[in-house]
């Protein structure tokens, strides 16, 4: 699948197994059930669909790869261990990322080597109305979406924040509970919904 025009690119990614989520990360689980084409308003969309290792030479390199291929909308989504509702993330912060990955590595310095729209400041936010598109799946999903301001200092505040750095119009951050708190089926339904959103939010803003 290497023929697909930017226009019509979507990355979705999820994270594989880390302490705790040994077994299964319940973000992998609903983002591998995506389709690899939706339809939105009348316009075909191609879904690549990447798990990515909980390792921080991981993420640079794929975030590379992904921006690599100027893709229309990117979406990275990683489990809440406590969370009861699909979070949808609004900042990421450039600093302060001091544990170690699953391969018990650190990162040479604690902040994100950013130098685009990141390199001189040390919080990054989504140019997504994260709000709106909470309050309007909710009246469909029966309130399982929240706007947050918490993505954390792990490794999803990290690939947030080197994506961010890339193209803050075109990235957002989903958080998801564990997968009996709500089933990857419904969540991978609630992330195709919030596609359709940001879609319809960079549509209006052309």
């Amino acid at each position: 699948m290497g023929s697909e025009s930017p226009e019509n690119l979507i990355f979705v990614t999820g994270f594989g197994p880390f302490a705790g989520h040994e077994s299964c990360n319940a973000s992998w689980e609903a983002v591998k059930l995506l389709p690899d084409e939706i339809t939105v308003h009348e316009q075909r969309y191609r879904l690549q669909k990447r798990e990515i290792p909980v390792v921080y030479r991981d993420v640079d390199r794929n975030v590379s790869e992904i921006w690599d291929q100027n893709p229309l909308l990117v979406i990275h989504c990683g489990v809440h261990t406590v969370a009861s509702k699909v979070c949808l993330e609004k900042y990421a912060y450039k600093s302060s990322y001091c544990s170690k990955d699953w391969e018990g590595n650190c990162l040479s310095s604690s902040s994100a080597d950013l130098c685009r729209h990141g390199q001189n400041c040390d919080k990054l936010e989504t140019a997504f109305n994260v709000e709106k598109i909470a309050e309007d799946l909710n009246k469909k999903h029966k309130d399982i979406f929240c706007a947050s301001v918490d993505v954390g200092r792990y490794l999803c505040g990290y690939i947030y924040v080197k994506s961010l750095d890339y193209n803050p119009s075109k990235t957002l951050f989903i958080h998801v509970p564990k997968v009996d708190v709500i089933s990857p089926s419904e969540v991978q339904q609630g992330i195709l919904d919030v596609i359709q959103k940001c879609l319809e939010q960079i549509r209006d803003s052309q």
